[in-house]
Formats: C-alpha cells, sequence, structure tokens
C-alpha cells in the first residue's frame, strides 16, 4: 500500500476535493487561492482557529468521568490512559487527524503566498509568519501527545513528529524527526516569525509579536529551559492588556466575551466541543473555596456533580496574560526570589478572591513559593487546555503524584496513572500505522 502524504494527514474534509483546490484547473465552485487577502482568509478560517483537540482535556487529573470503563470509544481510552486513543482503523484519529489538516493549511499558505499575484514583500512575510506559529503551536500540541516529555539527555534520539512541509499530497512522508529536533524546528520558525509579525492584529485570533512570544515562553517551559522562558514571557507581557477584577462584576453574565476579554493574548478555538459540564475531580476542586469568585462564576451543578461554566462568548484555549503571570511567578521562584514570586500570585489573586476575604499569601522559600504557583496554576488555569502540558513536564521533575480514575459508585480504582508512566506517551494511532508500517512507534 503506497505511503504518501494524503493517507498519512488522514482527514476525510480534504479528500479528493481539496486535492482538486491547489491544481493547475481551477475546478467550478472551489477557490483557489491567487491572491494575497485569498491566503489571509485561509487564517480566519474555521480549520485555522479552532484548532484545539479537545480530547486534552480527557486525559488531565482535573477531570472525572462517569463514562463506563469498558468503552472503547477515544474519549474513554484517553481518560483511561490506554495507549491508543482511536482504536477504529477506518477513522480519522483524534487529535492526530484535525492537527495534521491545520498543519497542511498553514503549509499551503506558506508555500502559496510567495507566489500570490498581489501584496508586497512586507506583507506576504507577515501572512507566513503567522501560518508558521500556527502550525508551531500545531506541533506543540502534538509533542504533548505523542511524544515523552523533553528529557535534554535523550532528546536527540527520543522520536517526536514527522515534520510535514509538504502539500503534494502523492508525496512520501517523513520519518519521524528527534524530539529535539521538532522543537529546534519550531522554535526558529517561531523566532522568525517574531522578526516581521506586527504588535496587534485585526482579531485576537490572528499572530502578534506577542502571542508567538508568549507561544516561545510556553515552549521553553515546556523543554525547563527556565532562561528562555523568562525572556519570552517578559516579551509577551509587554503587549497592551488588563487583567480583569472579578469583584467587579455581579455574575459571570457581565463580564466581557473572550474575543473581546483584555486577558486574552491569543485566542485559539476548539476543533469541536467545549468544557462545558465536564465535570471537576475532587482533587482539582480541593484548591478552591466559598471565597474565590472562579469557583460561582465557572461552575454548574449538573446530575453528574459539579461541572465547568464558561465566560460569555466562544470559550478560548489560546494563551492568556494570566498564564503569562503564572509562568513569570514561577520562572522567579525557580530561581529562588519567592517574595516576588508571591507578589505575581497575590497580584492574580487579589482580582479573583472576594474582597472581604482576601489576604496575602506568603512563602518561606524558593520551593513553598513553587508549589503555591503550581496551586494557583490549578486554580487559574482549570479546562484551559494546559494541564496535560503541566502534568508531562511535572512527572519528568518528579513532581506528579499518582493519579487514579474511580468509579464513584463502588470505589474501584479503574485505572492508574503512575510517575513516569509510559501513558504518559499516546501511541502512535492504529491508521496511521496501518499506511506507515515503518513509523517508530512509542510502545516497544
Amino acid at each position: 500500500m503506497k505511503n504518501n502524504l494524503f493517507i498519512f494527514i488522514l482527514f476525510m474534509a480534504v479528500s479528493f476535493t481539496a486535492c482538486d483546490k491547489y491544481l493547475d484547473v481551477k475546478p467550478k465552485g472551489l477557490v483557489i487561492p491567487e491572491k494575497l487577502t485569498d491566503y489571509e482568509g485561509m487564517l480566519n478560517s474555521p480549520t485555522m482557529v479552532q484548532t484545539f483537540p479537545i480530547n486534552l482535556l480527557d486525559f488531565a487529573d482535573d477531570v472525572f468521568n462517569k463514562i463506563d470503563a469498558v468503552n472503547q470509544s477515544p474519549t474513554a481510552n484517553g481518560y483511561y490512559w490506554r495507549p491508543m486513543l482511536t482504536i477504529n482503523e477506518k477513522a480519522s484519529p483524534d487529535i492526530w487527524g484535525p492537527i495534521y489538516r491545520c498543519i497542511y493549511d498553514a503549509n499551503v499558505i506558506i508555500k502559496g503566498v510567495p507566489s500570490a499575484s498581489d501584496g508586497t514583500k512586507e506583507e506576504k512575510d507577515k501572512i507566513i509568519a503567522e501560518a508558521k506559529v500556527i502550525r508551531a503551536n500545531n506541533y506543540l500540541e502534538l509533542l504533548t501527545v505523542f511524544a515523552k516529555s523533553y528529557d535534554p539527555a535523550a532528546a536527540g534520539t527520543d522520536p517526536g513528529m514527522p515534520m510535514v512541509t509538504s502539500i503534494d499530497v502523492t508525496d512520501n512522508i517523513p520519518a519521524r524527526s528527534s524530539l529535539k529536533a521538532t522543537l529546534d524546528a519550531i522554535i526558529a520558525d517561531v523566532k522568525a516569525a517574531i522578526e516581521v509579525l506586527p504588535t496587534s492584529n485585526v482579531n485576537r485570533y490572528r499572530v502578534t509579536k506577542y502571542s508567538a512570544a508568549g507561544l516561545l515562553s510556553r515552549i521553553y517551559l515546556y523543554m525547563g529551559d527556565f532562561p528562555n522562558a523568562a525572556t519570552y514571557t517578559d516579551k509577551a507581557l509587554e503587549a497592551p492588556h488588563a487583567l480583569l477584577d472579578y469583584n467587579s462584576y455581579a455574575d459571570d453574565a457581565q463580564m466581557p466575551v473572550y474575543d473581546l476579554n483584555p486577558e486574552v493574548l491569543w485566542q485559539r478555538a476548539a476543533v469541536s466541543g467545549s468544557p462545558i459540564f465536564m465535570i471537576y475531580s475532587d482533587d482539582l476542586k480541593s484548591y478552591f473555596n466559598s471565597s474565590d469568585i472562579r469557583y460561582s462564576f465557572l461552575t454548574v451543578t449538573n446530575n453528574d456533580g459539579l461541572g465547568r461554566a464558561s465566560l460569555p462568548g466562544r470559550y478560548s484555549f489560546g494563551i492568556g496574560f494570566p498564564e503569562m503571570y503564572l509562568t513569570k511567578a514561577e520562572l522567579l521562584a525557580r530561581n529562588n526570589h519567592p517574595n516576588e514570586a508571591m507578589d505575581i500570585v497575590n497580584m492574580l489573586r487579589k482580582k479573583r478572591i472576594k474582597t472581604a476575604d482576601y489576604t496575602d499569601q506568603t512563602a518561606a522559600s524558593g520551593e513553598d513559593a513553587l508549589v503555591k504557583v503550581f496551586a494557583e496554576r490549578r486554580r487559574e488555569l482549570a479546562f484551559s487546555g494546559l494541564r496535560w502540558f503541566d502534568m508531562k513536564r511535572l512527572d519528568r521533575e518528579g513532581r506528579m503524584p499518582e493519579v487514579k480514575r474511580i468509579n464513584k459508585e463502588n470505589s474501584q480504582v479503574e485505572a492508574t496513572l503512575a510517575p513516569h508512566s509510559p501513558n504518559y506517551t499516546f501511541e502512535i494511532p492504529v491508521r496511521v500505522q496501518m499506511f506507515n508500517p515503518t513509523m517508530e512507534l512509542n510502545h516497544k
């Protein structure tokens, strides 16, 4: 069976219809990108803005699910940390399929824009830069699912992702790059993009210098490269922004929609679905008390327990300024500056805790501050899509306890994720393996 890019990317929406979009003969009723505005329109398309794989929420210890342990759906397989997410070899694989679909469209922009019939070089460079940042973000999310956590000693040999740059669907797919090579490539792309990106853009879904810096902050934090994470965190925080004071709102309905929320640096929507009504785990609930306005504004009680609610507008899984502040606080704590770290934590908490109940937190050491920063990340970034990212990097440091999936009806432990478990890495999808039998696997 031929090993080619069309089979590899595995998204039915592209299929032969989408392939025809880029042939020499223009198909009737389809738009072939020719002008710069066509490519810019692609940046605003659902494929390029709805990129977050909602399954990432299923893996985290933030979530409790009543799904039956014998269920074999991708949701169940992710929730119970089984090696394979999508076991149906005829189905486009969850996470892998839609992300590589977005990467394909990003590559169309990157390859096609230089030949656009209009636009200046500066305008073209900006569009290409945006596509490269989106592609880099996609690869980071793939790494958190289908590759081991970053270990500098092993990253040169641990497999990363196939780095697809071609838009010719008959091309053979590349082998998996090493984890280091994958990260080096996306870092180089984002750094180059920052040089040409604008400081503001038409909406929060579009990329700026600051949102690209925020992505580099996230990448370097995942790698444990704390000096570089600090550099780009500070760069992201140079963007105009504000933190909302939850005390100023009578209820969550009065708060601004995500599209206009000054806390959002780069907005990303989900490919499909949302966390609304997903159930808080007992562990996550233990981080809150009645004084925390996030608990009242962002929860709803349903038949299954305490569920997630949402602020107005389309839920954002992108990069926010609270995340950047908490990253800065973490880096300060790691560098043994506990007072400065807690100043940031308290600045945020003052806007989240009822004024009448608020008191500053203090830390006796850098390690004490770090523990408090991690706790605040649990509260502030719950259901943002970052918990699995945090679990993988913290497990590498020996900071993740054993996580259990417990059936509340009979108290039976249905699955366990032990520290340093191989199940922190999901296997290359079965359908991808079927068409690419030489692809290096994670579970050997």
